[in-house]
């Protein structure tokens, strides 16, 4: 989903401010979708200009404070982009992308590289946990088991597999030298 939907679908739970849609965004969405603070004030003015949403109150006030409401049109245009997704998930991945190319790069960047990922995920799986499921749709349940049955495979694969794979890429940069 782009930004404009995300922030769409935010404002289909109700009336917020600039401020409430990018946290709902961090919070709501963050297991699944990345918004950054430069896309949602954009997409925000895009969705204004379209008519999908409305600014309630005062308009002269910064965007993060502005309070915003989804139109009719805004509605319909966050059912037809939800309604045309697809099954599939895009992983876009730095930690993907450095074990890919480990023969290239120091060992104890490999290192820190599988660390970090490590840490990430045992937070993630943490932020997941914590999430008040009982004030959400089940259709927000279920991303959220979703991602907590994701996370805790990752975690399991790089704690049984992780170091053992940065020994295998050591022996191969040993005998590829």
């Amino acid at each position: 989903m782009d930004v404009r939907t995300l922030c769409l679908g935010v404002l289909s739970f109700g009336e917020t401010s600039g401020y409430g849609i990018r946290k709902a965004v961090e919070d709501w969405f963050g297991h699944f979708a990345h918004a950054s603070l430069g896309a949602i004030y954009p997409a925000l003015a895009k969705a204004v200009a379209k008519g999908e949403i409305e600014v309630v109150g005062p308009v002269d006030v910064a965007l993060e404070k502005r309070v915003f409401r989804l139109t009719d049109i805004g509605r319909a245009s966050l059912v037809g982009s939800v309604s045309a997704a697809s099954g599939e998930e895009i992983l876009r991945s730095p930690f993907m992308t450095a074990m890919f190319f480990a023969h290239l790069i120091d060992m104890d960047d490999v290192h820190r590289v599988v660390d970090e990922r490590l840490a990430g995920l045992r937070r993630e799986q943490r932020r997941l946990r914590g999430l008040p499921s009982t004030d959400m749709t089940e259709g927000q349940r279920f991303t959220i088991r979703y991602a907590l049955a994701m996370t805790g495979a990752a975690i399991a694969f790089m704690e049984r597999e992780g170091r053992a794979m940065v020994t295998a890429i050591d022996r191969e940069k040993i005998d590829n030298r």
